[in-house]
C-alpha cells in the first residue's frame, strides 16, 4: 500500500510563500493498493493536482476511482469541480460517505449545490464521468481485490468519519477533523490500534486549543497521545492550521521529535509505502 499526500492544510487553502514547503492545499490523500486499485481520501483542493497526475498515468484510471469523504465541510469537497477525471465520459467515480445518518442530506445534492451557478460556472449535470454516490448503511466494505475499508464516526460539528484501510497485513488509519473533548476518545484509540500509519488531525497547539473548543479539531499533543495509546508505528500530523507557517510547523516538529521519533508532518507530495 502506497500513500501520497496531495493536500495537508486545514480549513482554507493558503498560497503565501512561507507556507509552500508544508503545502497550501486542503485535505486530499491518494492510496494505491498493491493490486493497482486506488482510493482517494477527501476532495479538498489537493484533488486538482491529483486529477492531472491520474490522467498522465491512464493505468490508474482504467477501473473505478473511489473517493471516501471524512465529511462534507467545504475544505474537504471544494476541489472536486477541478478534478479532471470527473469530466471524462469513460471514467467511473464512486463518491462515498458510509455510515451516514438517514436524516442527513444526500451526497448528490451537496455536490450539486456547490456547483450551482451562484458559486460555479459549470453545473454538476455537465460532468461527463459516470458518478455513483455510495451511502450504504454498512461501515465495512471491501475493494474488488479484497482490501478492507472500515468507517467509524468521530466527534466533529456536523459529524465526521475515520477510515481504517487494511491490505495484506498493513493498516492505514485516516482520522481528521476530530475534536476529542475533555479526554482522548477511547473509540478512536481502539480504531487506530496497531496501525502502521495513522494520519491524524493536529491543527492546533495545546495552548491554541483552549480557545478553540467547539471548532472540531485536535492538538499535536492529542494526536500523539492517540498514537502512543494505540501502539501506532508512524504518525503523520495533518490538517495544518492556515495560520501556521512552514517555519512554525518545522520548529514544532523538531521539538516533538526529540521525544517521539515516529512522528512527522504530513507534507504535500510526500509519499509513504507500507
Amino acid at each position: 500500500m502506497k500513500i501520497i499526500f496531495y493536500g495537508t492544510r486545514g480549513s482554507i487553502p493558503v498560497a503565501d510563500r512561507d507556507f509552500i514547503q508544508v503545502g497550501g492545499n486542503t485535505s486530499c490523500v491518494l492510496v494505491i493498493f498493491n493490486s493497482g486499485e486506488i482510493a482517494i481520501l477527501d476532495a479538498g483542493t489537493g484533488i486538482r493536482k491529483l486529477g492531472h497526475d491520474l490522467l498522465e498515468d491512464k493505468e490508474k484510471t482504467k477501473g473505478e476511482i473511489f473517493i471516501g469523504l471524512s465529511h462534507t465541510h467545504w475544505d474537504h469537497i471544494q476541489g472536486f469541480p477541478f478534478f479532471k477525471p470527473a469530466y471524462d465520459p469513460g471514467q467511473k467515480l464512486i463518491i462515498s460517505l458510509c455510515g451516514r445518518q438517514k436524516h442527513a442530506r444526500d451526497l448528490s445534492s451537496i455536490f450539486a449545490a456547490q456547483m450551482q451557478r451562484d458559486y460555479f460556472p459549470v453545473s454538476f449535470d455537465n460532468l461527463q464521468a459516470n458518478i455513483e454516490f455510495f451511502e450504504a448503511d454498512t461501515e465495512v466494505w471491501h475493494t474488488q481485490s479484497g482490501a478492507a475499508i472500515t468507517a467509524a464516526e468521530h466527534g466533529h460539528p456536523g459529524g465526521a468519519w475515520s477510515y481504517r484501510i487494511e491490505e495484506q497485513g498493513k493498516i492505514l488509519v485516516y482520522c481528521t477533523d476530530i475534536e476529542h473533548g475533555a479526554g482522548i476518545d477511547p473509540n478512536v484509540v481502539r480504531f487506530s490500534k496497531d496501525a502502521d500509519l495513522l494520519i491524524h488531525d493536529a491543527q492546533y497547539t495545546s495552548e491554541e486549543l483552549k480557545s478553540k473548543v467547539g471548532w472540531g479539531h485536535s492538538s499535536w499533543d492529542q494526536a500523539i497521545e492517540v498514537a502512543d495509546r494505540a501502539g501506532v508505528r508512524q504518525l503523520a500530523l495533518f490538517h495544518h492550521d492556515p495560520e501556521h507557517s512552514d517555519a512554525f510547523l518545522f520548529e514544532l516538529e523538531k521539538k516533538y521529535q526529540q521525544h517521539h521519533a515516529n512522528i512527522f508532518l504530513a507534507l504535500e507530495t510526500m509519499s509513504i509505502t507500507l
